[in-house]
């Protein structure tokens, strides 16, 4: 009976890992470009704003739903005391606490849809404000 390649798994879960929070970064990045342009008058309309803002409230509620699951990859697993397991525990606890694992990267896509509600709410503003400012000039011709 062969014994599993535990270095393989580990270096696989640090793979996944990195390419998670690479993931987070650039959704991050993009949502900061995108409250900025809200800020500089940057228009949706307001159905299509409502759309993507329950989008993003509903993904929110999916990512609090995960909490137990977050709970659980919080704990260093049993895996007995063999020493593949003995390095593989740590490193697994590790990719989900450190600030590049799995919780922190959850933490800052839910902040980061949170901001980008923010910024869909100003932009569907912005629409409004633009629209009335397009509708009283029109009646002054």
């Amino acid at each position: 009976m062969s014994t599993p390649d535990v270095g393989a798994g580990a270096a696989l879960g640090a793979q996944i890992a990195a390419q998670i929070n690479q993931q987070a970064v650039q959704i991050e990045s993009s949502a900061k470009n995108l409250v900025v342009a809200a800020g500089t008058g940057f228009h949706i309309e307001p159905e299509a704003a409502a759309t993507l803002i329950k989008a993003c409230q509903d993904s929110i509620h999916e990512l609090d739903h995960l909490d137990k699951e977050l709970y659980t990859i919080r704990q260093a697993p049993k895996l007995g005391q063999t020493p593949g397991a003995q390095v593989v525990a740590p490193f697994t606890q590790k990719v989900a606490m450190d600030e590049q694992g799995m919780i922190p990267a959850i933490a800052s896509l839910k902040k980061t849809l949170a901001d980008m509600i923010t910024a869909y709410q100003k932009a569907s503003t912005n629409y409004a404000e633009t629209e009335a400012i397009i509708a009283q000039s029109l009646k002054g011709h």
